[in-house]
């Protein structure tokens, strides 16, 4: 995992640039040119990659999938709900254990919401991502589902460490309780990756998003960098890069 993790960030903004600043840096004296050509390209792009309008692009190109509509929730044709983890916080003393990430709280929020207007059952999923965790990701979402929204989920998908394990352990869970149609709940910036993982796996998928991006107005903000858009088109590069990945891979 730790290689998958480094591989990751070399392929990445801001990592990427520092890799070929430092390249362009080294090759200053033999190649001139082209070490300035590189420089140039790695700090516009990081520049670029940190304006509120190049990260909402690639975010905005990520949300394929509309909102299930609050009156659409009881008709929805599924046999139950799937909500993936995002990251849980550690410390937390004043819960006494580890609680949901603003992300992966957001998806038991919203799918809390569709369980009490629907009543299907639900699976939480997620394992321990990095190996180090104390313990699983779908430990702590349920402890926040049944604390903070007083449901319990039916099943415990706690193996996973990845969007395609997620995928491969929760049909392993749901097929043979002829459950093969869903409800997959995550963040809109991660469904495409996600909902191609659990087709590919068997289930028929309804895409239930939550997180959409606020979108602002154009206005000169649009073009000043800062490190909230970075990380957004950090986070909407990575998404892409893990969904052709998983494409060619399978």
């Amino acid at each position: 995992m730790e290689i998958r993790y480094l591989l990751k960030a070399l392929c990445l903004p801001p990592f990427i640039q520092i890799i070929f600043l430092l390249l362009a840096l080294l090759c200053r004296k033999r190649i001139p040119r082209l070490s300035k050509l590189v420089c140039w390209l790695s700090v516009l792009s990081l520049w670029a990659l940190a304006t509120p309008l190049a990260s909402t692009k690639l975010a905005l190109s990520l949300e394929q999938d509309r909102a299930i509509q609050p009156n659409q929730i009881a008709q929805m044709q599924v046999d139950a709900i799937v909500i993936l983890s995002g990251r849980q916080n550690e410390a937390a003393p004043e819960f006494g254990e580890a609680v949901s990430g603003e992300d992966q709280l957001s998806r038991i929020r919203y799918g809390a919401f569709l369980k009490r207007r629907s009543g299907l059952p639900v699976l939480l999923s997620g394992g321990s991502v990095r190996g180090d965790e104390h313990r699983s990701l779908a430990e702590t979402m349920a402890f926040d589902l049944n604390e903070g929204f007083g449901f319990k989920a039916e099943w415990l998908e706690s193996k996973s460490r990845t969007t395609a394990e997620n995928a491969k352990f929760s049909y392993a869970i749901l097929e043979p309780e002829n459950k093969r149609a869903i409800a997959l709940v995550t963040s809109s910036l991660h469904m495409k990756r996600a909902k191609w993982s659990f087709e590919h796996v068997g289930f028929k998928v309804l895409p239930a998003p939550t997180g959409f991006l606020d979108i602002k107005p154009l206005n000169m903000i649009s073009f000043i960098p800062n490190a909230n858009s970075l990380l957004l088109s950090s986070n909407a590069l990575h998404e892409w890069l893990g969904y052709w990945v998983y494409r060619m891979l399978a």
